[in-house]
């Protein structure tokens, strides 16, 4: 009866795989190609070159990176057969490269709104004018040891099964690896969202009490819109970095503490399993969520954008009716 279940989950896992393939790989697909879009008008534009969009390049640098390994892992696992050995470098090099790049992304974000809060709540800080280079720089070294940090030994973690190659699983949750997956979370997500939360919510909370000194309001409800405009995207930047992110760190630390692996919550429960899945898929799907982003809340960008889809259109339009304005001439 044990082994018939077991088939049953098996048979189950492999369909949801399909599915889960054919879901995830365009998703990946069209993040790689809006992040590269976003990434060419940020180079392109000399009104980007600020230290705010140099900090955004590297964030959709890291976002690409993810989508390239995410999707390349996926479609690898798909559609490949690959040996024991071949399978275990691939698991370990796609979690070192997926980690970092999600972390690296997540903690620049996390450094931008830092910086956001100097320059809108304390303009006139003098240490953050003189030194801002500097503090910039240092958060970003000191974030991208802690990511490495994570990511190494997290990489190291996982194995992979003799009979199941393409399952990339913590095949034994020793007491360092629950404390490892623990800790992980605290850094990766529960500091990042405190950072978030914290910062966007003293600017969320000046942004609404503040009137520019000297100046006569003469329509307070155009200046309240646009308040409330920017604060709606503070809000949604943070929720949305909340809701998509908590389900696969929620995901390690019930790993941490029942010290079950994949594999076996698989053979527990095929929905328990399924809801891991799609929480550490959904966590990979915010490289794909971010330039939308950027493209609804940065106007800059936004106006940038609309301007080289439009001229790409009509570039497109003339070519395809040029061979018929031709034929007419003649």
């Amino acid at each position: 009866m044990n082994n018939s279940s077991n088939l049953d989950n098996t048979i189950k896992y492999r369909v949801i795989k399909v599915y889960a393939f054919a879901f995830v790989t365009p998703l990946g697909v069209i993040g790689l190609f809006t992040n590269v879009f976003i990434l060419y008008i940020l180079i392109k534009h000399k009104m980007f070159a600020k230290i705010t969009y140099y900090l955004l390049r590297i964030s959709v640098v890291s976002d690409i990176i993810c989508n390239i390994t995410a999707t390349t892992g996926y479609l690898i696992s798909a559609i490949c057969n690959v040996s024991q050995s071949d399978g275990l470098i691939l698991c370990h090099s796609l979690a070192f490269i997926i980690l970092t790049s999600y972390g690296v992304s997540i903690m620049t974000l996390c450094i931008i709104a830092i910086d956001r809060y100097f320059v809108i709540v304390r303009p006139l800080s003098s240490f953050y004018r003189q030194h801002k280079h500097q503090f910039i720089g240092g958060l970003f070294v000191t974030t991208t040891i802690v990511v490495i940090s994570c990511a190494v030994p997290g990489s190291f973690f996982f194995r992979v099964y003799s009979d199941e190659i393409k399952l990339c699983d913590f095949i034994t949750l020793t007491p360092g690896i629950s404390y490892y997956l623990i800790l992980s979370t605290i850094a990766l997500f529960i500091i990042p969202f405190l950072t978030l939360t914290i910062t966007y919510g003293k600017i969320i909370t000046y942004m609404r009490n503040y009137v520019r000194p000297g100046e006569i309001v003469t329509n307070p409800d155009s200046e309240n819109h646009k308040k409330q405009k920017f604060i709606k995207s503070l809000m949604s930047i943070t929720i949305g970095y909340l809701l998509i992110s908590w389900p696969a760190f929620a995901t390690n630390v019930g790993l941490a503490i029942t010290r079950k692996s994949l594999q076996q919550v698989r053979q527990l429960s095929i929905a328990y399993y399924l809801l891991a899945f799609i929480s550490f898929s959904t966590t990979t799907a915010i490289t794909t969520l971010h330039p939308f982003l950027y493209l609804k809340f940065d106007s800059a960008i936004r106006l940038k954008a609309k301007t080289h889809l439009s001229t790409f259109y009509d570039t497109a339009k003339s070519r395809i009716l040029a061979p018929d304005d031709v034929t007419i001439k003649i």
